[in-house]
């Protein structure tokens, strides 16, 4: 079997970059997980390959490089990447629009009829790019849990909610023009309302890792307190014990 009907299926192109651009990120990553499960770490690792690969896919490279960091075979890699349809095998646009397929987006909220303004209005199909390398279409029948919101599409991983014909040709437009998505994208009220990027179970790496570092700091102080108790009461009682084994005698 040839090097290139082993790879066929994945689009191959410059080797990459990311794990001396983004070590600090990579080790990051690695801190969040014990001693002898770096393996924990591939998810969130595809992902930053992908977000840092032009055209934002998961090329044979990247696998190879996240099977080096991980300690495991890239084999084991490719069946992670190849199981979730959020990793990519091939380029796609620089904005992923998908599209809610559940009955509530597509039956009960007009997403049937939006999406079918989406195909038209950019001129590809599902799984399709259009041709200036900007948008790409995927159509999931997952549920992407906004349901009082419908219909609901993603652009990348961010959430647009009620969308109709006008607000999507509306985004397109704005994005078209070179204006950036935050501008467009409204932040969705999670728990107790807050805005999903002020929501405080989200933490950054720099957040993990110092209350992290701090939780371990207090732990090994209050390890060193026990100790030191446990030496002075020892020594404290060694006198006594001394005296009792003298009047023994």
């Amino acid at each position: 079997m040839s090097a290139l009907s082993k790879h066929i299926s994945v689009h191959e192109i410059a080797e990459p970059t990311w794990p001396e651009t983004c070590k600090a990120e990579v080790d990051a990553i690695l801190a969040k997980y014990p001693d002898g499960q770096e393996r924990s770490a591939v998810l969130p690792l595809l992902h930053l390959s992908m977000r840092e690969r032009e055209g934002h896919f998961v090329a044979v490279s990247d696998m190879q490089a996240i099977a080096e960091i991980c300690g495991v075979s890239p084999a084991y890699v490719d069946s992670v990447a190849s199981f979730y349809a959020m990793y990519h095998r091939h380029p796609i646009g620089k904005y992923l629009i998908t599209v809610c397929g559940s009955m509530v987006c597509q039956l009960l909220a007009g997403g049937k009829t939006l999406y079918g303004h989406i195909e038209e209005s950019l001129g590809i199909k599902n799984g399709q790019t259009t041709a200036d390398g900007l948008f790409t279409i995927e159509f999931t029948n997952e549920c992407l849990a906004a349901c009082d919101l419908g219909p609901v599409l993603h652009f990348n991983t961010e959430y647009a909610v009620k969308v109709t014909p006008e607000k999507f040709d509306e985004i397109v437009a704005h994005l078209r023009g070179g204006g950036s998505l935050a501008e467009k994208i409204e932040k969705l009220p999670l728990m107790c309302g807050h805005d999903q990027d002020q929501f405080t179970a989200f933490k950054t790496a720099e957040q993990f890792l110092a209350e992290e570092g701090a939780r371990k700091a207090a732990a090994e102080a209050q390890a060193a307190a026990e100790a030191k108790a446990a030496a002075e009461a020892q020594a404290a009682e060694a006198p006594a014990a001394a005296e009792t084994a003298k009047e023994g005698n």
